[in-house]
């Protein structure tokens, strides 16, 4: 049976409320390109699978009611062993997400971005993950039992590396580990959902991360806060990705582009 990973970015609302309309002159500046890139590997019992989503936006701002995206922008994957080029197709605009090249370990791997007829450049290898040995309901709760239902998790490490780790839960709900105390060993933790009904599907997606992109997410789900949104959601302050504008350093990009293997593990709450 095939495993699929989705990556979905969010863009929360703000609301505002007042009594009277106020115009306010706010600060404009040139839009820059965002880009959110996860492309997951997945062995699937000897019948490997490449799922994943780059999604092209423009910043905004802060007020601004939809989100910009780029128009006549192309996205390639470029395999860097055989110098193959994978041209991939746009679903809707900013969503690319057919055209994935089958992933290899101990290759490199570009995503070429050509936009406004500046090239953005980003290099990374596949990275491999650990083992989801089993998912399961659990009893327990922290502060409400009316509301929680606990998920216990065991997974297992990679042995004889370091190793990062980034857990997807769902529902915008991440967490971000390394191995420095439990290397080569497994690891039992339980996690809590609120508001979860008999009958709710979960998944919890085991992903391999690098020390850089493990960084990079630290940081944006610090910034994000309570918030959610998790490690694609727009934070209210500059985080620095490996996305690199070769045509003008100056013009940044925002985001990030990882390429991982993953392990996928579904329970159905009782």
């Amino acid at each position: 049976m095939k495993k699929y990973y989705y990556l979905f970015l969010i863009i929360l609302p703000v609301a505002l409320a007042c009594e009277e309309a106020i115009d306010v002159e706010l600060p404009t500046s040139d839009s820059r390109l965002v880009v959110d890139a996860l492309i997951g590997y997945n062995e699937n019992n000897d019948d490997p699978i490449t799922i994943g989503q780059v999604k092209l936006t423009l910043t905004a701002p802060f007020l601004a009611e939809q989100v910009p995206v780029p128009e006549n922008a192309s996205v390639q994957i470029i395999d860097n062993t055989s110098g193959e080029i994978f041209e991939l197709v746009e679903q809707e605009p900013g969503i690319f997400i057919d055209g994935f090249p089958n992933l290899e370990f101990n290759k490199s791997y570009n995503l070429r971005i050509v936009y406004n007829d500046e090239i953005y450049i980003a290099t990374e290898e596949l990275v491999r993950t650990g083992t989801l040995i089993s998912v399961e309901q659990g009893d327990g709760f922290l502060f409400d039992e009316q509301i929680e239902t606990e998920v216990k998790v065991n997974f297992s490490d990679i042995v004889n590396e370091r190793n990062y780790y980034l857990f997807s839960f769902g529902f915008d709900n991440y967490l971000v580990t390394d191995d420095e105390f439990y290397q080569d060993s497994n690891l039992n933790f339980s996690y809590y959902y609120e508001n979860i009904d008999p009958g709710d599907l979960i998944s919890v997606t085991l992903l391999g991360i690098d020390k850089e992109f493990a960084d990079y997410v630290d940081q944006t789900l610090s910034q994000s806060g309570d918030g959610g949104g998790g490690p694609f959601s727009t934070v209210p302050a500059t985080v620095r990705g490996n996305i690199m504008n070769v045509s003008d350093p100056e013009n940044i990009a925002f985001g990030y582009f990882s390429i991982s293997e993953f392990d996928i593990a579904v329970l159905t709450v009782e």
